[in-house]
């Protein structure tokens, strides 16, 4: 009984798979080349549905085959539209097998945009979420790269002031690491970056607090009739920061500037100084917190 079964059915497939089938299939649709020189603006359709014709044992057997659209056009220098049956000699649908191309559904033409090809270097930008843990701070972050070659259309190279990287987050950081971060492309399968990837240094330093003694107070803006002098003409202040930035802080890199024609008041004789410092570092406390403006004219000192 399932002879007889196993037989019939064997000779419905052999009847069957020798019929001729139309049937519609979807295939990979690539432009792999255009003129040199030259690259796509935007990529075209990822896919294209094909009609297509051929005995069933040859259908059945073009899925093993991988079917697609491989256009190679090394004479488009600017932009066209494409009837895709025009170029129906590049694509392969398994015609050694039998199958013949009928026609093509989806997408019947393509608008080509082409550009010529640029590289220019670009630099990096790193995204970040690193949160230090209570008393440490993010003080550096350093790409093994500054900048990233970037290759694709003149006219979106132009446009690029930057390439991301990936973004990274981690919480309560207490100690330097390294990190291999993927690189964004601005247009994916349209511009290239080289390299692809890269390796930053993230430091993390301790926050650490130091006081800097006689710092001068300097006095700008004074009428050329006076003469100004601040009293004490120094003052000492505590500076917060990462170690190691703390640590090199000198006493030149911090200033104490009073404006007399911003500041002066008549009447006064008390004010306080601005302070200007590096970036990360902090100015917590000055000693002491005024100074005393004595002020002459210069009639006085002859």
């Amino acid at each position: 009984m399932i002879g007889s079964f196993l037989l019939a059915l064997l000779l419905w497939m052999a009847v069957t798979t020798d019929k001729i089938y139309t049937i519609h299939i979807t295939v990979p649709l690539h432009i792999t080349r255009v003129a040199p020189g030259y690259v796509l603006e935007e990529l075209p359709p990822s896919t294209a549905v094909l009609k297509v014709r051929g005995k069933g044992r040859a259908l059945i057997t073009l899925y093993f085959y991988k079917p697609s659209i491989k256009l190679e056009l090394p004479q488009i220098r600017h932009s066209v539209t494409l009837h895709l049956m025009d170029y129906a000699n590049q694509i392969y649908v398994g015609q050694d097998l039998g199958v013949h191309l009928v026609d093509i559904i989806q997408p019947r033409e393509i608008k080509l945009k082409v550009d010529r090809y640029k590289k220019a270097l670009k630099p990096i930008r790193v995204q970040q979420a690193i949160t230090p843990a209570p008393g440490y701070v993010l003080s550096k972050i350093e790409p093994n790269v500054d900048s990233v070659q970037v290759g694709g259309p003149a006219s979106l190279i132009k446009r690029i002031r930057f390439i991301k990287t990936e973004q990274i987050v981690r919480d309560k950081v207490r100690y330097p690491f390294n990190a291999q971060l993927a690189l964004i492309s601005p247009k994916p399968g349209i511009v290239q970056l080289q390299p692809s990837k890269v390796t930053v240094h993230f430091v993390i330093e301790q926050i650490v607090e130091r006081t800097v003694y006689n710092i001068p107070i300097q006095i700008i803006g004074v009428p050329p009739d006076l003469t100004a002098q601040a009293e004490p003409p120094v003052v000492s202040v505590r500076i917060k920061g990462s170690e190691q930035k703390v640590a090199s802080v000198t006493r030149d890199q911090i200033t104490a500037v009073f404006d007399y024609q911003k500041e002066y008041r008549v009447g006064r004789n008390y004010y306080v100084p601005h302070f200007e410092a590096l970036d990360g570092v902090h100015i917590i406390k000055v000693s002491p917190k005024s100074f005393h403006l004595l002020l002459r004219k210069k009639e006085e000192n002859q």
